[in-house]
């Protein structure tokens, strides 16, 4: 009976060993056991390029603890995410590359079209016109990620708001005539 439930067991997966189990390819990257063009790195995210651009200079933020979607990252990490996207986004400006916008997507869930089980931030430079894929070698991601962490040397701020003089509801009335 002990040996049924043991193969029982085995058969769905229970007690299977963590070596059993695929690893998470960001994770991988990020404990540095596979290869990547960091561009930016911090206690909680890390930015990266991403292996099959669509276009030159497309930067993956991604949480450095794993989680699996939008839901599960922590608010302040989803906020620190969104703070690098805009610092790689004007790091980017800086180099030769001449994005004219930026496209910035988080797939969350397969249904979503989330290809990597680990959330993570696409931050895409953007061309008029621009319509194919970029298959750039290793080298050559490499070289753009060093121009964006140039970019990122130089201190960035986003423009400040423009005030704007809002008349309140009870002034606009008094001067209708």
């Amino acid at each position: 009976m002990k040996i049924h439930i043991i193969v029982l067991l085995t058969l769905i997966g229970v007690g299977a060993s963590a070596a059993e189990k695929k690893p998470c390819v960001f994770c991988e990257i990020i404990a540095g056991r596979i290869p990547a063009s960091v561009v930016y790195r911090d206690d909680t995210v890390i930015a990266f390029m991403d292996h099959a651009p669509e276009n030159p200079g497309h930067v993956l933020i991604v949480p450095i603890p794993h989680a699996d979607d939008l839901l599960a990252i922590p608010v302040a990490t989803a906020e620190n995410m969104m703070r690098v996207a805009q610092l790689v986004a004007f790091g980017i400006r800086k180099t030769d590359i001449k994005a004219e916008g930026f496209r910035l997507t988080l797939n969350s869930g397969r249904a979503a079209g989330q290809d990597v089980p680990h959330a993570h931030l696409h931050v895409v430079p953007h061309f008029r016109d621009d319509d194919a894929r970029a298959i750039l070698p290793r080298s050559e991601l490499d070289r753009v990620a060093a121009k964006i962490r140039d970019g990122l040397k130089e201190p960035n701020k986003a423009p400040e708001p423009t005030p704007t003089a809002v008349t309140p509801p009870a002034a606009q009335e008094s001067r209708r005539p």
